[in-house]
């Protein structure tokens, strides 16, 4: 099995293409690395590409019931959506039918003395780690 991951321009959309043969072990390796990239604070929609894949006749982790069961509480922290294509073109959409989300902001406006009082609180609490770590 190999396995491309590809992120559309406005960073919210990611794919993971897979080609070659997929059996259980590789499926739930696909499922593992699709629930953290469902996970990531900026993926809005994954999109799981089988249909270059040869798909073992006992796959068993590609249904329903598994996917809801892996991915439920990411689809349920965030506005997200995750797509599962298969090669006869038919394919599984999960949604999380929640409002889109506000976007975060990276960082505040804060006065020189504030941020000032921030870096001598960050420095005693990495003193006090190092002290902690001896």
């Amino acid at each position: 099995m190999r396995f491309r991951i590809k992120k559309e321009k406005d960073g919210t959309v990611y794919s993971i293409v897979v080609s070659g043969e997929v059996d259980d072990d590789a499926g739930w390796d696909i499922l593992q690395i699709a629930q953290t990239m469902l996970n990531m604070p900026r993926c809005r929609e994954l999109i799981i590409d089988l249909r270059s894949a040869v798909i073992d006749d006992e796959l068993s982790v590609l249904n329903t019931d598994t996917l809801v069961s892996v991915f439920e509480e990411g689809l349920l922290k965030k506005d997200s959506t995750l797509l599962v294509r298969f090669l006869d073109d038919s394919e599984i959409r999960l949604c999380s039918d929640q409002l889109p989300l506000e976007p975060a902001i990276c960082f505040a406006n804060v006065s020189i003395d504030e941020a000032k009082f921030y870096g001598r609180a960050m420095k005693w609490l990495e003193q006090e780690a190092r002290f902690w770590a001896n």
